[in-house]
């Protein structure tokens, strides 16, 4: 399972492809979606979760195993880098261009 924990708006402008959004406030607010339940702890399931950078996702992913989760895991770098990495599995209304393709365009 792939977790966007960013605000509703980001999450509309891009975002990882097949994410479900889930805002990182609703990990201590206790506000679990049904398949965080199935898949936590599962030794055949992982939870991969992302945020705009590392910084911010090292807080949640903390946050998720002070509630018991032992299988999440974070993409390393945020968003932006996976998007710099991975473009062709982003989507949105608003994708940034990754700074490669916009410093060959120059």
């Amino acid at each position: 399972m792939l977790l966007d924990l960013r605000d509703p708006e980001e999450y509309e402008f891009w975002r990882i492809k097949e994410a479900i959004l889930y805002p990182a406030a609703n990990i201590s607010r206790d506000k679990m979606i049904p398949e965080l339940y199935r898949f936590k702890n599962k030794p055949d399931k992982l939870i991969v979760i992302y945020m705009e950078d590392e910084r911010k996702g090292c807080q949640a992913a903390n946050l998720f195993a002070e509630k018991g989760y032992d299988n999440i895991f974070l993409v390393s770098g945020g968003i932006e880098n996976f998007n710099e990495e991975f473009h062709h599995l982003v989507e949105g209304r608003d994708v940034p261009k990754p700074k490669r393709e916009v410093i060959e365009e120059e």
